[in-house]
């Protein structure tokens, strides 16, 4: 019976709830990693002062009333989630590194000149510090963030790249894997954890091949969440560098976390005084 009705559901409405579970199934087994402290050794960040359910209420608003809302308009306009029948295997591994690149490409745009811009008017108005109140320690905390950064920080640079490839057809399997990879990507960036801890902690002997050390430090660079959390500690830095991020825009306007120095303290005293306010008003 669940299965029937799910079945008919419209295509958008499955996507959604796939991403759902893909998100709380994956946001809940790190909040046990957390309390039970089983992957300690690669934890680089204490865990977020926040309590998992205080956060839930406000991820769960983001997703039920922004990202179901439009992924539900962009099927009925036509722009994803259309077309009869399962897109190529060809088709669908060219497709996700252009939208890797093209949510570099949108995140970058919206969070650096929109989210961080040195407007202090437009920055109390889309309210980024609250997501900028956590410290990218406690998975759930990806989506813990106002309505309006929601939208331009997680919906935009997940459907304007998805429309650009033609909307991803009506495969399922293609979309689960797309928001299951999302979900993975952003919780695990927020988490705390760092895996490339695991691979900088390697012995390494002299006898070893240099092909390993820099099989090492690929690896390790691949899976470090220190992006996210430099843009969490310094604010103007990494605005879309991060896990599963090609970091292509920070690169090329030398944003990236290691290239940039500390600068631009009134935004920053900006931050700290939005994040002070922040805190006592999640405490009522």
């Amino acid at each position: 019976m669940l299965f029937t009705f799910f079945s008919r559901l419209p295509l958008s409405v499955k996507v959604w709830a796939v991403q759902q579970v893909a998100f709380h199934v994956i946001g809940l087994v790190f909040e046990w990693l957390d309390s039970s402290n089983a992957l300690s050794k690669i934890r680089a960040r204490e865990a977020d002062t926040k309590p998992y359910k205080r956060m839930l209420p406000k991820v769960l608003l983001n997703q039920c009333l922004v990202l179901l809302p439009c992924m539900a308009l962009c099927e009925a306009t036509g722009l994803c989630f259309t077309n009869k029948g399962h897109i190529s295997t060809g088709r669908a591994v060219l497709s996700l590194p252009v939208l890797a690149i093209g949510h570099d490409v949108v995140q970058y745009l919206t969070h650096r000149y929109l989210l961080h811009q040195p407007n202090l008017k437009l920055m109390r108005m889309l309210r980024h510090s609250v997501h900028h109140s956590t410290t990218a320690s406690k998975g759930i905390s990806a989506c813990y963030m106002s309505a309006p950064d929601f939208f331009l920080e997680i919906v935009l640079p997940y459907l304007v790249p998805l429309a650009l490839v033609g909307g991803g057809g009506a495969d399922l399997r293609f979309h689960s894997l797309v928001v299951a990879s999302g979900a993975f990507g952003g919780i695990y960036e927020h988490s705390g954890y760092d895996l490339a801890l695991a691979f900088q902690a390697y012995p390494r002997n002299k006898e070893d091949g240099w092909y390993w050390k820099v099989l090492a430090s690929v690896l390790s660079d691949l899976v470090s969440t220190r992006a996210h959390h430099e843009h969490h500690s310094r604010g103007q830095v990494s605005f879309s560098d991060g896990f599963g991020s090609p970091g292509i825009c920070d690169t090329i306007f030398g944003t990236r976390w290691d290239l940039v120095p500390r600068h631009r303290d009134e935004v920053e005293r900006e931050w700290r005084s939005q994040t002070e306010q922040q805190q006592p008003a999640d405490l009522r």
